[in-house]
């Protein structure tokens, strides 16, 4: 393996950078999200589609697609059976469970007190 060359570093450094200063402006700024509701559920004003694809992209990061692929070349195909269990625990999930979160209007599964 190559290590670092300057270059990786200044561009590494860069983009670190750049995402502390899109913090810090929102931050300052307080951006749009006046209340908690309007930040984690843009105040339950969003249509199906962003809500698919925010969902999607929360499933499919980066290292998931690096991690499968490696997992699938190194240990064979018989990691894709985990598709079933998706397939079996997504309807039950979005039938099931989502709606009683959403009559709760909590924000998060973590504030639900058990009773």
């Amino acid at each position: 393996m190559s290590a670092f060359t300057l270059a990786d570093y200044v561009v590494c450094g860069m983009m670190l950078s750049i995402s502390a200063m899109i913090g810090v402006y929102f931050a300052c700024t307080g951006g749009r999200q006046r209340s908690q509701a309007e930040y984690l559920l843009a105040d339950r004003s969003m249509g199906s589609l962003p809500v698919a694809f925010s969902l999607l992209a929360s499933f499919m990061s980066a290292i998931t697609l690096l991690g499968v692929s490696a997992e699938n070349y190194r240990f064979g195909t018989q990691f894709v059976l985990i598709n079933v269990s998706y397939a079996i625990a997504t309807p039950i999930a979005a039938y099931c469970y989502l709606p009683v979160f959403y009559r709760l209007s909590e924000y998060s599964v973590y504030q639900v007190a058990p009773r």
